[in-house]
Parts: C-alpha cells; structure tokens; sequence
C-alpha cells in the first residue's frame, strides 16, 4: 500500500482499503490493536497502523482467519529487528614516515574488524527474516489446514444428512409397502 500521509482517520483509511468503518473497528477489537485517539477522541491511523491494517485485509483476503492473522501480528511485534552495534574503536592514527607496512596492516586490520561486525549483523538480522518467514508459514499453514478440516466436516456433515434422509425416505415407502403385504395375508384382499 502506498503510503501518502502520516495519519489517517477512520473514514480515510476505510474508503483507501475499500473496508467499512465498522470492519476496521472490528479488526481492531479481533487482533487487539491500539489505535490512538486524538485530542476530540477521534481514532487516527499512523502509518504503520495503516499497513497493518492493509496487511489484514490482504490476510483476510487470502482466507486466513481472524485467530491465525492475530497470532502472525503478534510474532511480529515479539521479534525485532537487531540494531547496529555501534563501532567505538579510536581512528587509527597515521603513522611516522617509514612505517607504512605497519599502517597498512593496521588499516587492513581495522577494516576486517568492521567487515566481521557488519557481516555478523546482517546474519543476524537474516536470521531472524527467516524466523519470522517461518513462523507466518507455520501459522497460515496451520490455518489453511484449519480450515480445509472445517469445509470437509461441513460437507460430511451435509453427505451424511442426505444419507439419513434418503434412507428414511427408503424406510417409509418399503414400510407401508411391508404393511399392505401383512394386510393381504391376514385378510386375504
């Protein structure tokens, strides 16, 4: 979603997502958002709140359920993203005519020290993109299994109330035809 403002009311937000006011306040209550409120009382969206929402829609959209799309919210407010370890080593000073092997080592030395801290924080920052990618798989995956198991209890359920009631269609029309029989014998006619 392109994001053209910093704050959004509801009724912004509603016709941008194409979603009723009601359905956003719904969302709210579902995933326990908090929504700000402004001076008047009135909900206004920052923009990430904004996404959120945009996200949920397309959650939705794809047939997650309410309960799934909460759980995904919620592991990613738990993970964050790693910050930057600041570098506090001292600037190298520049060495005395002569020693230019040395500051050279020096200067490669340094280098790889950074090289090493900036590599080591974006594995970890890698690491927990695919923990987090894991973990939205784990839980659509869980609700899309949920709730394929849900439409064939559905459609079970539906087969199995056809079944009963064409055998008891069955029932009824070889029970009067059983009973005319025994009539017959008993009487004669």
């Amino acid at each position: 979603m392109e994001v053209l403002k910093e704050r959004y009311s509801i009724t912004e937000l509603s016709e941008m997502l194409q979603l009723s006011d009601h359905t956003l306040r719904f969302y709210e209550k579902e995933c326990e958002l908090n929504i700000p409120k402004d001076e008047r009382g009135r909900r206004y969206y920052t923009t990430d709140l904004a996404n959120t929402m945009y996200r949920i829609k397309l959650m939705r959209s794809e047939g997650l359920e309410l309960k799934a799309i909460k759980k995904i919210l919620q592991q990613d407010r738990v993970f964050c993203v790693p910050q930057p370890v600041p570098d506090n080593t001292p600037a190298s000073t520049v060495p005395a005519a002569g020693n230019e092997l040395q500051a050279i080592r020096a200067i490669l030395g340094e280098l790889g020290k950074q090289l090493a801290k900036e590599i080591s924080y974006e594995l970890d920052n890698t690491r927990e993109h695919l923990s987090r990618e894991i973990s939205k798989s784990k839980l659509e995956l869980g609700a899309c299994v949920e709730n394929s198991m849900r439409r064939l209890e559905n459609k079970m359920e539906k087969h199995y109330e056809e079944v009963d009631r064409a055998l008891g269609d069955w029932r009824k029309k070889h029970t009067r035809s059983r009973v005319k029989r025994i009539i017959y014998r008993v009487f004669g006619n």
